[in-house]
């Protein structure tokens, strides 16, 4: 009898040290599950880094994942883009006309109103599809020619202007002055890009 005993004493022990196998199976299962739910999380901008190629007003340049190509507001723009930012999207215009690259510099230095706690407007000279351009840049109070709403506060502009005969070619980034600053070098890299289409 009492080994009988000590045989169910010892098949019961034996069901109970295995019970933890369960447990430790659930808990395996656990980190495929957080990997589905990052796999669903939104991308960063800079996981949306891949380039694709755009052809505008005969150049074709490398535009970033994320930046979204739109349809111009107005039959005076070649191109257009929506750029992503935290503190709101960002507009990048392609456009082409003549009067002379100061002439349209003037043009953009008069939609930024800049305030005595804004950084100060900078001109550097680029490259554009192997030609001197210039690059300006303002920071202020900005006012869309073109009637876009009210006056828009912290903005910032980024402009290219290409001298290109007879009649120039200009890229115009505009939006929050936080969304400019993380996406200027996009920006820059964007114009680099340029190449005239090959006919």
């Amino acid at each position: 009898m009492k080994r009988n005993h000590w045989i169910l004493a010892t098949l019961i022990l034996a069901g109970c040290a295995e019970q933890p196998k369960t447990l430790d199976t659930r808990v395996a299962k656990a980190p495929a599950l957080e990997s589905e739910t990052a796999k669903s999380a939104p991308k960063s901008p800079a996981e949306k880094s891949e380039l694709r190629d755009t052809t505008v007003g005969g150049f074709t340049f490398k535009v970033p994942g994320d930046w979204d190509e739109k349809p111009p507001k107005s039959e005076f723009l070649l191109g257009e883009f929506t750029i992503p930012g935290e503190a709101g999207p960002a507009r990048l215009t392609l456009s082409s006309a003549r009067g002379g690259i100061e002439a349209n510099l003037d043009r953009w230095r008069g939609q930024i109103q800049t305030g005595p706690k804004d950084t100060p407007a900078s001109k550097t000279e680029i490259q554009f599809d192997g030609r001197d351009a210039t690059l300006i840049e303002l920071t202020g109070t900005y006012s869309d020619m073109f009637g876009g709403g009210a006056p828009n506060k912290n903005s910032k502009l980024l402009g290219v202007a290409a001298a290109l005969g007879e009649a120039d070619f200009f890229v115009k980034m505009t939006g929050p002055a936080e969304t400019i600053t993380a996406r200027r070098d996009e920006f820059l890299k964007f114009v680099a890009s340029a190449r005239r289409e090959k006919k």
